[in-house]
């Protein structure tokens, strides 16, 4: 942006230095040179005039573009606040789903990418389930609640954080995301400290001793309020068992799930470990239906800190966790 009180002052003293040396002509002069100094003062002062309405148009454009940046990055915050926080953070670091702000492999995405995922979502092509969503569509074109504007907001929000795409496109810095905890806070306080809670603790919190019990009870039920798995959850949703404890999940919610074991702890790559267990998409666990499995050293030994993630194929988000001791 030119600084308008630099280029006023150098303008000033252009107009005065030229109109001097005019004036020392035109003082000087009969009535018809007069007259031809005359028309070369005005034609000097339109041709001194056309750079300023140059600068003026200029720095307006630049403030409208800071303005709608600004604009855009406060309205891309509520959007988030409203619908992300519970799956990518509170500050966009990632919980279920991935970090938002400033992540390299986000930052490396091409915006009509960024775009093309934040519209249509992201399927499972890895297990060729092309109808389970890791990632819904959030625009209001593939059957979700955005328009394309809600869907460049929130596009803007997290190009926001990547300083290298803001200086290349000219745009001031400041990271969208620090407004989000102060709207998430002030509009649902209770689903903030939910939040603050489980990423002070890790995502799933310190886990439910259960190794004194045989068999295990785990419920699925409809999310409360600022959880972070969507549209129902494991209940409990973290707990420590023993090798050959037998573990029942019941359906309590109002749509079908599934119980799956994930192959590591890349929640962001769900690679589904069917050899631990599945209950499988052709048989979807009804609501009032249940789901069965004895915990077997396979489960103990399938990731170096005996922990074996799971979730619902049919809603990714709703994901928990088993702590196995033998």
């Amino acid at each position: 942006m030119i600084n308008p009180v630099q280029a006023a002052i150098g303008i000033v003293v252009l107009l005065v230095a030229v109109g001097g040396l005019l004036y020392l002509f035109y003082s000087r002069t009969n009535a018809v040179e007069k007259s031809g100094y005359g028309a070369l003062i005005m034609l000097s002062l339109i041709t001194l005039m056309i750079p300023v309405f140059w600068i003026m148009e200029s720095n307006g454009q630049a403030m409208a573009k800071v303005q709608q940046h600004q604009t855009a990055l406060e309205r891309g915050a509520e959007l988030y606040a409203q619908y992300c926080f519970q799956c990518h953070g509170t500050k966009g670091q990632g919980r279920v789903g991935p970090s938002l702000n400033n992540n390299p492999q986000v930052n490396k995405l091409s915006d009509n990418d960024l775009l093309r995922i934040i519209s249509a979502g992201i399927y499972n092509t890895s297990t060729n389930q092309l109808n389970v969503a890791i990632m819904p569509a959030w625009s209001e074109d593939y059957g979700g609640p955005l328009t394309n504007i809600d869907i460049q907001y929130l596009f803007e929000l997290i190009r926001s954080s990547d300083p290298d795409y803001l200086k290349a496109n000219g745009l001031p810095s400041g990271n969208g995301f620090d407004q989000v905890p102060a709207l998430i806070q002030k509009n649902n306080p209770t689903a903030y400290q939910t939040a603050v809670a489980q990423e002070s603790s890790g995502q799933f919190g310190n886990p439910v001793d259960l190794t004194s019990k045989k068999n295990v009870t785990i419920d699925m039920v409809t999310a409360p309020s600022g959880a972070s798995c969507s549209p129902a959850c494991y209940d409990p949703i973290y707990v420590k068992v023993k090798v050959g404890t037998t573990i029942t999940w019941v359906n309590k919610d109002t749509q079908a799930h599934t119980v799956t074991a994930l192959q590591t702890e890349d929640l962001n790559n769900k690679k589904i470990a069917s050899n631990i267990f599945d209950s499988g998409l052709s048989k979807p666990i009804l609501t009032n239906g249940t789901f069965s499995y004895t915990v077997t050293m396979a489960a103990y030994n399938l990731n170096k800190d005996h922990k074996v993630y799971y979730y619902c194929q049919y809603h990714p988000s709703m994901v928990a966790v088993l702590l196995i001791v033998p």
